[in-house]
């Protein structure tokens, strides 16, 4: 059985799909980079510092990189570095996390939300000119700084928060409209909070048990809508926290979805009927998604890099839309109770020998002392001793009866 659940800006329902298709391998956005045609920037100058030691070059080219999002070949997506002094080659695969995941977490972290206050305030993300409602570089910076200049600047203000990096004032191959803009956005930058992924699901795995209703697993997202596709076992379902199936998208559904700025959160739930077997479920989310301005890509692996086996950290400087996927799973088990010590029945007979009819209990008092004395007998409840005094009595009486008749006949 499958299912397919759509988010929508208010509303979590799903929509019945019949599909048996294989679900795809869990996919990260991955970028790589294609280095042709970038806009590039003034070379800058550079101070000696700890991550741009004497021996390093501190005379560095500056661009915006451009990156290649991997299966969509008409996507681009345009980033600033934020990793000095790594190398950058397009053979590397980058995948975007978030900011906690940057090589050099300490220096980044402290500093990621200024880095994002300078790439929503600069070029690419505001036009150089005539953007809307006076949002571009002319009316916010003034005329005099060209292209160039600016991505120069906006990438050498980024290098100081993200590596310690200080632009040289007293070399005089930096132009002054470089050291100027650059120490605007030194001075301006404010901490903003950390843009929302396109795509998240957490936790990507959960285990439960037969009879219960696994997560809740928590969908984050900056699209307008996402698709949910499962692989279920005969029984189990897609639900709201209620317990409610997610089938078909109804007018009135429980509102589930919640809409911030630019940002849908919702959550689901894998309903395990009891008495299920041992089984899992694979459910697949995808959805079109904004790439936002302040997402992070670093190296995906230690396998997907170059040569130099590093690639250099990148920051997204423009939004873009990108196709993302991501897959989670619910798994369970059921639960054995151990099983109840059967009693015997009444008429199963007992399994020792002793006969069934109770055995007369023989008691320890002492009996009365038998006639001539000698040993104690015990009393069986009827004693022998009367009887045998009546015998006696008998025996002597018919002695005494001879005896007279005897006596009788020899008087006569």
């Amino acid at each position: 059985m499958a299912s397919r659940l759509r988010i929508g800006a208010a509303l979590l329902g799903a929509t019945a799909l019949l599909s048996f298709s294989a679900l795809p391998a869990n996919a990260d956005v991955i970028a790589t980079p294609d280095q042709g045609d970038q806009p590039k920037g003034e070379f800058v100058a550079l101070k000696e510092g700890p991550r741009l030691p004497s021996h390093k070059e501190r005379y560095i080219e500056t661009e915006i990189i451009r990156l290649q999002i991997q299966g969509q070949k008409d996507t681009k997506v345009y980033a600033y570095c934020v990793e000095l002094p790594t190398e950058l080659s397009n053979g590397d695969h980058l995948r975007e996390v978030e900011w906690g995941k940057h090589p050099n977490q300490k220096q980044f972290n402290d500093n990621a939300g200024k880095i994002l206050w300078i790439l929503t305030n600069s070029f690419p993300n505001l036009p150089m000119k005539k953007g809307v409602g006076g949002a571009d570089i002319e009316t916010k910076w003034g005329k005099q700084f060209s292209e160039k200049e600016t991505i120069a600047a906006t990438q050498a203000a980024i290098w100081h928060f993200s590596d310690g990096a200080e632009l040289d004032m007293n070399d005089g191959r930096n132009s002054q409209d470089v050291k100027d803009l650059y120490t605007k956005f030194l001075e301006q930058a404010k901490d903003e909070a950390q843009p929302k992924p396109t795509l998240e699901i957490d936790p990507a795995e959960k285990a439960g048990k037969s009879g219960e209703k696994i997560g809740p697993f928590k969908v984050t997202t900056t699209a307008s809508e996402v698709k949910l596709t499962a692989n279920l076992p005969e029984g189990v379902t897609i639900t709201d926290a209620a317990g409610n199936p997610l089938a078909v998208q109804k007018k009135g559904d429980k509102e589930l979805a919640v809409q911030g700025t630019g940002e849908k959160v919702s959550e689901f739930f894998v309903n395990v009927p009891a008495g299920a077997k041992d089984g899992e479920a694979a459910f697949q989310l995808s959805a079109e998604a904004t790439l936002q301005v302040g997402r992070l890509f670093v190296a995906k692996d230690k396998d997907s890099v170059g040569d130099d086996k590093v690639a250099q950290s990148l920051i997204v400087a423009q939004p873009s839309n990108a196709k993302v996927e991501k897959e989670g799973k619910a798994n369970w088990k059921l639960e054995v109770k151990p099983s109840e010590p059967t009693t015997p029945s009444s008429s199963t007979p007992p399994s020792s020998a002793t006969p069934s009819s109770p055995t007369p209990t023989t008691s320890t008092t002492p009996a009365n002392p038998a006639p001539g004395g000698g040993e104690d007998l015990a009393s069986t409840g009827a004693s022998i001793l009367w009887p045998l005094v009546g015998g006696l009595v008998l025996v002597g009486a018919g002695v005494g009866a001879l005896f007279v008749v005897r006596r009788k006949k020899a008087g006569a």
